[in-house]
């Protein structure tokens, strides 16, 4: 399903909207995912995907940091801090993500 480019007045539009994704895009994405996920057949198999995961949350770090940035320069102090939340968090799954693909090489 594709993000619309409107913004909703309500945050209990955003939250319907948000759920609304997870409803139609979780069974699709999960049966997506279990298939690939299937094919893995070494440690070896794994590493590319992992790699994959960090690139993509390394594009969200930057994402939200530049959202961040944004928020700020418009006066949006709170809303700054909660993406500050959000990108510590971002930054400890690249980490744990980055040690996980680590974990997939033939070295101890």
């Amino acid at each position: 399903m594709r993000t619309p480019n409107i913004a909703h007045p309500f945050a209990e539009d955003v939250q319907i909207l948000i759920d609304g994704y997870t409803a139609t895009d979780a069974p699709r994405l999960s049966r997506k995912h279990t298939r690939d996920a299937q094919r893995i057949t070494s440690p070896q198999d794994l590493q590319p995907r992992l790699v994959h995961i960090h690139r993509q949350t390394h594009d969200m770090q930057l994402n939200l940091t530049a959202l961040k940035a944004q928020a700020s320069t418009l006066g949006l102090g709170s809303l700054a801090d909660q993406l500050d939340t959000v990108l510590t968090t971002v930054h400890r799954l690249m980490g744990d993500a980055a040690e996980a693909a680590a974990a997939t090489t033939s070295e101890p």
